[in-house]
Parts: structure tokens; C-alpha cells; sequence
């Protein structure tokens, strides 16, 4: 058996009749063994993930979306707009169902399915299955470090859809019916995840490209009647899939939102994945040396990338340099791109009896790959001797004994202070533990996390404890390590609960300080 890219049928992967594995399925299988393997070996991270599916269990429990934060008590009352709520419901259902371990099993499955979109896309005409899939490896190191167990994540295989039924418009008549997708997914993107703009970007870049590319055409004299109708087409369904940004509980709001979120102070001065990436990180490093290798793909190929192409690499480019959360959306788009270039020059495919390779290699490869699958999939990893953070299902920086510690003092203080990552797992553990603050970065004023950022650091601690009126601390050993010093030094606390992670401390009473 053989899979393989015919030509003259876009896309499509068939199954012959020669031997298996061959070096095609090598390929192919060892892409998805790396995503799965990346995507069950890494424990859940505390930020994102448990606020969110507290969330989704308030909007069960309630049956409403909240309106306001009932979470902390810094910012109680406080309107609040919940965009991703309906990926929350989600990933609250899967927890529900399976815990850590469905979650992280979820996690695998959209990954899958998004880069099988990817390879799906990026196989068009008669490109070699092998240099797609190469194509698509080179990319998951950028891009897998936003792989986590959050909203954005659901957000992958939409925006791959948006990228393959626009490169279809533009290509094969066959593909341009499916632009009434567009819309229908805008419907679930505007509600699972900020993200969905980058849809409506995708749509006004192809347009605006190939417009450009019609009245080049026409001040040449090259008029093209029909290239001018599959514009009408795609400007039709692109307004349509703007009127679908408004199906939210918000309206017209959403946009506010996302906007005033990007442009936030507190967002782009303080979110350590909201900044620029730079050589001195490894999501930096990673970056640039992926930009190279897109750049030769762009030089070394004959074929001249068009403006469309151009437009829509530069742009998420220019978007990727703003903030390391975006580099994920550049590697994604960029990966048909550098196909359509290198198919240009790629050597013409073998004959079918010398793309065999070794059986026995090969199988011998994927069972070695299968096994390393195996080790990492929940719950067995939790059984095999890996390395403890590997081992875990949830990361080790989660508090989970201090605050089973918290929950059962019948003294617990009223006001933690902790840190985000905290208040996120406190929101879904004890909700009724109100927090000093979260992951929800863009509910709290820039003034309340620049005193955070100073109390982390051991500046003024009396003073702003005070200010807050302060009576516990749950404190990380190692983001907060000057601060656990000082609580260590001062006559006026005393810890009640130390684990390897975190430390609990309240406030003496007045008589024995």
C-alpha cells in the first residue's frame, strides 16, 4: 500500500495497493507521534486552564455567562466580559468527563486535527506528500509553544480551515463553493476564542491580494472577467462572515473587547508572552531562525511569490514581531507557502519501487515511535519512572495540598495574596476563596499589577500589604522568592503549610506579634 498525492487532483491522499509501511507513511505517522508525544508529555499548566473551566462550571451551574467578576475580592462587581465562553463549556465538559487526563487526550486530538488540516492544504497539484510533511515538522517547534491546555488552542483548527478554504478559492474552481464555510465556523470561532479577527484578517488579505492582482492584470491590458467574479464571491461571503462576528452574547461588543485588549497597557507591558520575541528566549531564537529558513524558501525557489502571498507572510510576520503569542499564527501560514515555493525546485518524485524503502526499518521506526507514545499517555506515564514534572498530569507549580491545606483551616485568612497562576487554580478549586487577582490580566488595573509586581519582588511589602489589607500568603517558592524571604524574617507571620512548590502564611494575632 502507498499513500501518495496524485496529479491532477489537488489534495488528495490515496491509498494504493503497494507495500506498507512505506517511506510516505514514515513520514506522515512520525508528524503525528511528535504532536502526540509534545501534547500528552507536558503536564496541564496552572495559568489558564483552571480559571477557564471554572468558568465553564459557573455557566452550567448558573445557566448564564457572568457579567460581572464574582471571583476576586479586588475587583468584585466589576463588569466583566467573558469571550470564550463557549470554549470553557468544553473544556469543562472534558474535565468533567475524564480530568486531567481526557483534557491533555484533547489537547492531542484538536492538534491532530488541525495539522492534518495543515498537511491536507498544503498537498495540492503534484507536491510530494514527503516535502509537505517535512514543511509542516519544520514549523511545530515555533508553534508548539503555544500548545497548552487552554482556549486558544481550539482556535488552531479554525484558522487552518479559514487558510485552506481561501487558498482554495484562489485556486481550483472546484474548492470556491466552500466559501460559505467561512461564515458558519465564524459563528463558533467569535465564541471560543479572541482570536476569531485573525479569520477576518486571513479573508481581507486574500482579497485585498488578489485584487491587486486583477487591476495589475487590467492596467496590463489582462482583464480577467472570471477573476473579477470570484472576487464578488469572496467580498459576498466575507461580508456575510463579518455580519457573523455579531452572533455573541455581546454583539458588536466583542470587538471592543479583543481591541481594547491588544492595545491594553497592562497586556503589552506586563504578559510575558505578549512581548516581543527576542534573541535572549528560546520561543525568540526559534522565531528568527524559522524566519530564515522561510526566507531561503521564498529566494531559492523559482517561482516568484505573488502578492497574495506576500501580503498575508508580511503581515503575520509584522504580527509575530509584537508578541511571541502570535508567532504560532506565522508558522501555521507559512507552511502551504513554503510547499507551493519548493514543489518549484523539488527533485520530480522517484519511481513508486524505490519510495519503499526498508519494511523492516520502517516499521521498525513507527513501532519505536508508538512505544514512545505510549510512556507519555495518561494515566500510564503516571506509572513509569519519567522524570516527576513528566510524570504529572498537572505541573508540579500547581498548589493543590496547600490549598486542600487552606480549605480545611478553620482560620483560612479572607485575603490571599498569591500569584496569578494561583488564583487561577483557587478559582476552580475553593471559588469561594475570593483572590487577589488572576490569569484575567485584563480585568485589573495597571496600578494593582505594578503593586503585584513590586510585592513579588520584596519592594515596600508592609505598605501595600496594608493597602490591600493582606492576611495570608500564598506565596511561590520560586517566582516569589524574595517575598517568601521576608515572610521568613518577619515577627509579624508564620507559615502553616509548606509543600516543594508554594508555602501558606497567615498574619499572627496582634497579642503574639
Amino acid at each position: 500500500m502507498k499513500l501518495s498525492a496524485s496529479k491532477g487532483e489537488p489534495g488528495d491522499l490515496r491509498l494504493a495497493t503497494d507495500r506498507f509501511p512505506t517511506l510516505d507513511h514514515v513520514w506522515i505517522a512520525a508528524l503525528f507521534l511528535v504532536i502526540a508525544v509534545r501534547a500528552l508529555a507536558w503536564p496541564i499548566t496552572p495559568s489558564d486552564f483552571w480559571w477557564q473551566i471554572a468558568y465553564g462550571r459557573s455557566i452550567v451551574e448558573l445557566g448564564a455567562i457572568p457579567a460581572v467578576d464574582t471571583f476576586s475580592f479586588t475587583r468584585a462587581g466589576e463588569p466583566y466580559f467573558d469571550q470564550p465562553w463557549l470554549a470553557q463549556i468544553l473544556m469543562y465538559g472534558i474535565f468533567r468527563l475524564g480530568g486531567p487526563a481526557l483534557s491533555l487526550i484533547g489537547l492531542a486530538a484538536t492538534l491532530w486535527l488541525s495539522y492534518a488540516l495543515l498537511l491536507r492544504v498544503s498537498l495540492t497539484g503534484d507536491r510530494s506528500v514527503r516535502l509537505a510533511t517535512v514543511m509542516v515538522m519544520l514549523s511545530l517547534p515555533v508553534a508548539m509553544t503555544n500548545w497548552s491546555v487552554r482556549s486558544q488552542v481550539l482556535a488552531i483548527p479554525l484558522f487552518v480551515a479559514y487558510i485552506g478554504v481561501l487558498r482554495g478559492w484562489r485556486g481550483t474552481s472546484r474548492e470556491r463553493p466552500y466559501l460559505w464555510v467561512l461564515p458558519v465556523l465564524m459563528v463558533v470561532w467569535v465564541n471560543l476564542h479572541g482570536s476569531f479577527v485573525l479569520g477576518g484578517l486571513l479573508v481581507t488579505l486574500f482579497f485585498l491580494g488578489e485584487l491587486s492582482g486583477v487591476l495589475i492584470d487590467r492596467a496590463r491590458g489582462r482583464a480577467d472577467s472570471e477573476a473579477r467574479g470570484n472576487l464578488k464571491a469572496l467580498f459576498l461571503w466575507g461580508c456575510l462572515t463579518a455580519a457573523a462576528v455579531f452572533v455573541n452574547p455581546r454583539g458588536a461588543g466583542v470587538l471592543e473587547y479583543v481591541f481594547s485588549l491588544l492595545g491594553g497597557p497592562a497586556i503589552q507591558s506586563i504578559v510575558e508572552e505578549w512581548q516581543p520575541p527576542t534573541t535572549q528566549t528560546i520561543v525568540g531564537q526559534l522565531f528568527f531562525l524559522y524566519v530564515v529558513v522561510v526566507g531561503a524558501a521564498a529566494v531559492l525557489a523559482s517561482r516568484r511569490p505573488d502578492l497574495t502571498d506576500v501580503l498575508v507572510l508580511g503581515v503575520f510576520f509584522w504580527l509575530a514581531l509584537s508578541g511571541e503569542r502570535h508567532v504560532m499564527w506565522f508558522a501555521v501560514v507559512s507552511v502551504p507557502f513554503m510547499v507551493e515555493q519548493l514543489a518549484s525546485v523539488a527533485p520530480a518524485d522517484r519511481a513508486p519501487e524505490s519510495r519503499q524503502g526498508n519494511w523492516s526499518v520502517n516499521l521498525a521506526f513507527l513501532g519505536t515511535m508508538a512505544v514512545a507514545v505510549l510512556c507519555v499517555l495518561p494515566p500510564l506515564k503516571t506509572k513509569l519512572p519519567l522524570p516527576p514534572r513528566l510524570q504529572s498530569l498537572i505541573s508540579p507549580d500547581t498548589p493543590v495540598a496547600t490549598v486542600d491545606a487552606l480549605r480545611t483551616d478553620a482560620t483560612a485568612p479572607a485575603r490571599l495574596f498569591h500569584t496569578e497562576t494561583t488564583g487561577s487554580y483557587l478559582m476552580w478549586a475553593v471559588p469561594e476563596r475570593k483572590v487577589f487577582l488572576d490569569a484575567r490580566v485584563e480585568l485589573y488595573p495597571l496600578e494593582q499589577l505594578q503593586d503585584y509586581r513590586m510585592l513579588n519582588a520584596g519592594i515596600a511589602v508592609d505598605s501595600l500589604l496594608g493597602a490591600y489589607d493582606i492576611d495570608g500568603l500564598l506565596l511561590d517558592v520560586e517566582r516569589q522568592k524574595s517575598l517568601v524571604e521576608w515572610a521568613r524574617s518577619s515577627p509579624d507571620w508564620e507559615v502553616r503549610f509548606e509543600e516543594s512548590c508554594c508555602s501558606y502564611w497567615v498574619r499572627k494575632p496582634f497579642g503574639e506579634m
